[in-house]
């Protein structure tokens, strides 16, 4: 049975409508791979990287990253999610970062309790759509509506928000 190992939770602000969960050696190359897959697919993997494209590029997300012992099952015990893809990425230096995250730790680095290695990652997306939606009906509206949903937007509770839930688990250990 999988065993939930640790879980970070934080805000992330988007740059440029994408975020990055990332190996600390990450090349530029694969940030760019990542970025450029999420910004046209939502979701991007590159060797040392998983991009993630948000709602809007002016709205915060909440981002729960969740280190297991082994695969999860993906439960709706958040309620329904919007998408959820999975992957593999590289974690060569057994750390993980969110460069666009408002939490020190995780532009920092945080230390994978597995080590180096290949890890699944499935990323879940909640309340992205109705956040998507939100932000598009603004736009339409005058600029005063406009500036009124931005600020709607980044005031939204925590079971409205948009939300990302990452899962991280061992798929092939280094020695």
């Amino acid at each position: 049975m999988p065993v939930l190992l640790s879980r970070v939770d934080a805000v992330v602000v988007p740059s440029h409508g994408v975020f990055c969960l990332r190996s600390s050696s990450a090349e530029l190359q694969d940030l760019a791979t990542a970025g450029r897959l999420a910004f046209a697919d939502g979701i991007g993997f590159a060797s040392t990287v998983v991009g993630v494209r948000g709602a809007t590029e002016v709205s915060n997300a909440l981002v729960s990253v969740e280190m297991w012992s082994r695969m999860p099952v993906l439960l709706r015990d958040q309620g329904p999610f919007d998408f959820a893809w999975e992957g593999v990425i590289e974690f060569p230096d057994g750390r993980w970062h969110i460069d666009e995250s408002l939490d020190s730790s995780m532009r920092l680095g945080v230390e994978l309790p597995s080590g180096t290695g290949r890890y699944g990652v499935r990323v879940a997306a909640y309340n992205h759509n109705e956040a998507l939606d939100r932000y598009e009906t603004a736009r339409a509206g005058s600029d005063e509506e406009f500036a009124s949903a931005l600020v709607e937007l980044k005031r939204l509770d925590p079971e409205t928000a948009e939300r990302y839930r990452i899962q991280l688990w061992p798929v092939e250990r280094r020695r």
